[in-house]
């Protein structure tokens, strides 16, 4: 019995093909080093963000704790900050 083999033809991109294939692998590459940049100033910008929360709360205690000392100094007053007169209240 003989033996049969299939003679298969090896078959190729076009030029054209291969071109439009390179360019649409390079402009996966490209966004997905995009988006990794932006994952980056995310999480940078996040960072940032709960270091300025934190910093408000800081400040914010530090206000309060020097309207208790001023309150404690002069009792009830009001203040005019830019020239830092006291005025005392009823």
């Amino acid at each position: 019995m003989p033996i049969i083999q299939e003679v298969t033809e090896k078959k190729f991109l076009t030029e054209e093909e291969k071109t439009t294939l390179k360019d649409l692998q390079t402009k996966t590459e490209s966004i997905v080093v995009e988006l990794g940049e932006i994952s980056l100033i995310k999480i940078q910008v996040e960072n940032r963000y709960e270091s300025a929360k934190s910093y408000l709360t800081e400040i914010s205690n530090q206000e309060k704790e020097f309207t208790k000392t001023l309150f404690n100094k002069y009792g009830k007053f009001n203040l005019d900050p830019e020239t830092g007169e006291i005025i005392k209240s009823n």
